[in-house]
């Protein structure tokens, strides 16, 4: 799993860094968030359900002003568990997105915008998989200086998962082989934002 989570990190490195030079003196705007994230079910052989417990995430925005709006990309994260079982469950995202924004006011502007990528899921009760994902967001920036805003943000995931069944043997069941995987191949979660994006 910490391969992974290295290899997804490291590719977002190698893309932010690429972005940089394409943008050239158009500067670059940087935007750590902290959020909750919402959704994702998994099902045992016998019909039984568990939500992924809803949980903090944190992510990463890196873009440039494009036109009327940004082009850029997008990391997150979301350690979690299932529900009443407590097996480990990591999420995370990293796509290529690009936005529109709307000035609403003198220090204010909102946007809407989509993304496309790939997701790594992994825990104690799923066999990693990387997947196609995509996302569509939207959002309000106030500005507190010309080059410092507070970014609230509204976020749907969707993404590719494996529902391959994993035999693991804590189920609250007699059986010793008890079989549990993600309900169906693809996964919808909503991720509430909150961050402050810097210019450079």
């Amino acid at each position: 799993m910490r391969s992974y989570s290295a290899a997804l990190v490291a590719n977002t490195m190698v893309f932010t860094a690429a972005l940089y030079s394409f943008a050239g003196n158009a500067g670059v705007i940087v935007t750590p968030f902290i959020g909750y994230s919402f959704g994702g079910e998994a099902e045992t052989a016998e019909g039984t359900s568990y939500d992924i417990s809803p949980s903090a995430n944190f992510a990463l925005a890196v873009e440039f002003p494009f036109r009327n709006g940004r082009m850029g990309a997008f990391y997150s994260r979301q350690d979690s568990s299932l529900d009443t079982l407590n097996l480990d469950t990591t999420i995370q995202y990293l796509q290529f997105q690009s936005s529109a924004e709307y000035q609403i006011g003198e220090h204010t502007q909102a946007y809407i915008g989509a993304g496309l990528g790939a997701s790594h899921t992994s825990g104690q009760w799923t066999k990693s998989h990387t997947g196609f994902a995509a996302s569509i967001f939207g959002g309000v920036e106030y500005y507190l200086t010309k080059n410092l805003a507070i970014n609230g943000q509204l976020r749907w995931q969707g993404t590719v998962v494996s529902n391959d069944s994993v035999s693991i043997c804590n189920l609250p069941t007699d059986d010793q082989s008890c079989f549990i995987a993600f309900k169906t191949s693809w996964m919808n979660q909503v991720q509430t934002n909150l961050g402050l994006s810097v210019k450079f």
